[in-house]
């Protein structure tokens, strides 16, 4: 529960910074791109594009101390994935990062799936900054299924509607709680999704 704690407690200081000094640094992030294709390999997984992608198992030594790596979406895919297997009932977790959302699968004992997908969803927006959105999935082949866009990165052709199906895909699984009156379940504004997202979930 202290580690919880701190991990929520980091997400409240990074939702503090609010007004235009967040909205420039949002600007900043979301049409940076970190080059890290010629980093180490890190476990068992290998970043080739501009996205980040992490998967761990129970086992896996966990990591402690890390710095928030805000650009290097790899270290981001990576710390996420080693706080969300700390937490109850997690077995195993797969997580990919793009330049302005993060995707979560992963796999839990808990027989409540919506709590499950709240306290898994907390930890993602607790490392990543605010105006990030965060989707999570415990449906079964879901971590693999993710695994399989990390090679992708924003050059790649379509890379907006390959990404909104696979959210899409995610989002039939339980998102867990709604942030607020203005703000779903994954972050977004009322009225944000795109027209392709809102015709197929029937908005």
């Amino acid at each position: 529960m202290k580690k919880l704690g701190m991990f929520l407690l980091i997400g409240l200081m990074l939702a503090g910074c609010g007004g235009a000094d967040q909205k420039k640094m949002g600007q900043e992030y979301k049409f940076s791109k970190t080059n890290v294709k010629d980093e180490n390999r890190i476990g068992n997984n290998m970043n080739y594009g501009d996205f980040g992608y992490m998967r761990h198992m129970s086992g896996d030594k966990v990591k402690t101390g890390n710095a928030v790596p805000y650009l290097n979406r790899q270290k981001l895919a990576d710390m996420i994935s080693d706080m969300v297997l700390q937490l109850p009932n997690i077995k195993d977790v797969g997580t990919l990062v793009t330049d302005e959302e993060v995707l979560i699968g992963y796999k839990t004992t808990n027989k409540d799936r919506n709590a499950a997908a709240d306290q898994v969803k907390m930890t993602g927006f607790s490392v990543v900054p605010r105006y990030y959105h965060v989707y999570v999935s415990d449906e079964k082949g879901m971590i693999d299924k993710i695994e399989q866009y990390q090679s992708l990165n924003n050059d790649t052709e379509q890379i907006e509607g390959i990404m909104d199906q696979l959210i899409l895909q995610m989002k039939k699984a339980p998102q867990g709680k709604k942030w607020n009156y203005g703000e779903n379940e994954n972050g977004e504004m009322n009225g944000e999704t795109n027209n392709m997202r809102g015709e197929m979930e029937g908005k």
